[in-house]
């Protein structure tokens, strides 16, 4: 179980200040069975209900962050694309964020500036508390548990708005966040993706 010293984190400085990648890749597009549409009106964001873009996306961060690529944070949401909070592997004291946009646009590093639950001084050894090995989550399931969900929802014009996660541990919080026109039903999933609840 993950100690509760780190609450939260920041990412300061633009991205046009923080070494930002313009390179593209593609990694699919958005499905709309599944996933809410860009509220900004660009594409449909793939890393909400396709595992495998999310994945691609890691290796592609991975390659600039350095590896092993452990994290902090990671979410996905309809306007931004993927953000993940990287601990650097060379100094574990440091995170960074890094975005993948819905086009594929790879942004990062930015530093994050990261704050004690308990006002102590911010460690590496707390750092290395909180990090996790991000494949450890099942994002392979990703697509089928976006199914699922929409279904034990019970409203069929459901879909996909933002997910995130803090960890793997029994302990750690996994939400995938849906919205209808009528509610915004939450299905609360651990690191296999398997849905343990819905809340509305």
């Amino acid at each position: 179980m993950k100690s509760a010293s780190i609450l939260l984190a920041f990412a300061f400085a633009l991205a046009a200040c923080s070494g930002s990648s313009t390179g593209r890749n593609s990694y699919g597009s958005g499905d709309p069975n599944l996933a809410a549409p860009n509220l900004g009106g660009g594409p449909i964001d793939p890393f909400l209900t396709d595992g495998q873009a999310v994945l691609r996306a890691f290796d592609a961060i991975a390659a600039h962050s350095g590896r092993p690529m452990r994290v902090i944070s990671l979410s996905a949401d309809r306007v931004n694309g993927l953000m993940v909070d990287v601990q650097e592997p060379k100094n574990h004291i440091n995170v960074d964020h890094y975005l993948v946009a819905p086009d594929g646009t790879l942004s990062g590093p930015t530093p994050v500036k990261m704050m004690s639950m308990d006002s102590g001084p911010i460690t590496a050894e707390k750092i290395d508390q909180e990090a996790f090995d991000p494949k450890a989550i099942a994002f392979a399931r990703l697509t089928q548990t976006a199914r699922d969900a929409i279904a034990l929802s019970k409203y069929p014009d459901a879909r996909v708005t933002e997910w995130e996660f803090s960890g793997t541990g029994p302990d750690d919080r996994e939400f995938i966040y849906l919205e209808s026109s009528r509610a915004r039903p939450v299905a609360v999933v651990n690191s296999q993706l398997k849905i343990l609840r819905m809340q509305f």
